[in-house]
């Protein structure tokens, strides 16, 4: 079923003046097309609209136009507040902002994850059927009636297209494609937008993978595969965590896996991704169990455990086929 965005919430959005936008930190493909695309939307309308980016988004998406985000905002300039792609305040990247806003009447949540618990207070739209937050963005634009610019078009259907994985993905489904082609009649540009989210690796990268391969685990008779970035690999090859969107599909790819996880050291324990490739086996329940979240066959959750092995460990306990055999 296609998009429908509630007409007072779509109201109620265009009536604002001067926006100020958020998303989650880390953000990946969908998370910048879904601000930026909306920040070109109500920028095309001759709105005021900024993006707070507390860091540097990564950098393959710098072609898309993500100059100007703001590290910080003053509040009081703007009248309205969007989260996009966020499902969890705690992962809102607002630099303080919605903390310092002496109320939420005019804060709201735009959303795909199924787990969202941000909960804004009046204007609150989830829909976890939608592919992604930037195919509720082009949802809103088109069902508005207003023009937009063939920019707006590019950064929601690059948003579309990273959290399908290029339409690979089981969440691609006939009202996304139909969407994704309205796009390409709004002016999008398919190939610039293939090349620069898939065809633009760098050979720090490069390098970097062609290492980590080396590391990979296949354990449960080749439907896990695990593996762990380290500190020492990422100092190596200068490599940053923030460019590691689509790494994990290299542990997908292989053939007879079902679950993927990649790990990482983070501040308070160790950060994990998981994919599946089966709608049997979903991992958002693995996430959940740590306190974790996402979407069915995607999720992450940090876990507070001393090493890798532990962590490795605690998820092969939770396994789906490990039970079903």
């Amino acid at each position: 079923m296609a998009v429908k965005i509630y007409d007072d919430l779509l109201r109620a959005l265009l009536d604002g003046k001067k926006f100020l936008i958020f998303t989650h930190v880390r953000p990946d493909g969908d998370a910048i097309g879904s601000a930026f695309g909306l920040r070109s939307f109500l920028r095309d309308q001759g709105k005021v609209a900024d993006v707070v980016l507390p860091d540097d988004p990564p950098a393959r998406y710098a072609k898309l136009g993500t100059e100007d985000a703001l590290r910080n905002a003053d509040v009081s300039r703007y009248d309205t507040f969007v989260a996009v792609d966020c499902a969890v305040r705690s992962r809102i990247a607002d630099a303080g902002c919605l903390a310092r806003l002496p109320d939420e009447s005019r804060f709201f949540d735009l959303d795909h994850h199924f787990t969202n618990s941000v909960k804004a207070p009046r204007f609150d739209f989830v829909d976890p059927k939608a592919s992604s937050a930037s195919e509720i963005v082009a949802a809103l634009a088109f069902q508005s009636g207003l023009p937009f610019s063939p920019r707006t078009a590019d950064l929601l259907l690059a948003g579309m297209m990273t959290d399908t994985g290029g339409f690979k993905f089981s969440n691609t489904t006939g009202d996304v494609l139909r969407m994704a082609a309205k796009l390409l009649d709004a002016g999008a540009e398919l190939e610039k937008l293939v090349n620069i989210l898939f065809f633009s690796k760098s050979e720090k990268q490069l390098r970097f993978e062609s290492e980590l391969i080396n590391h990979i685990r296949i354990l449960c008779g080749g439907k896990f595969a695990c593996a762990y970035i380290s500190p020492e690999l990422l100092a190596k090859h200068d490599f940053s965590l923030k460019e590691d969107e689509g790494i994990i599909d290299i542990l997908r790819g292989i053939d007879g896996v079902i679950i993927a996880m990649l790990v990482h050291r983070a501040a308070d324990g160790f950060k994990i991704s998981l994919r599946s490739k089966d709608p049997r086996y979903p991992v958002s329940p693995i996430a959940s169990h740590f306190g974790g979240g996402g979407h069915l066959m995607a999720a992450g959750a940090t876990l507070a455990l001393p090493d890798f092995p532990a962590v490795e460990a605690e998820i092969l306990k939770l396994l789906p086929f490990q039970k079903k055999g």
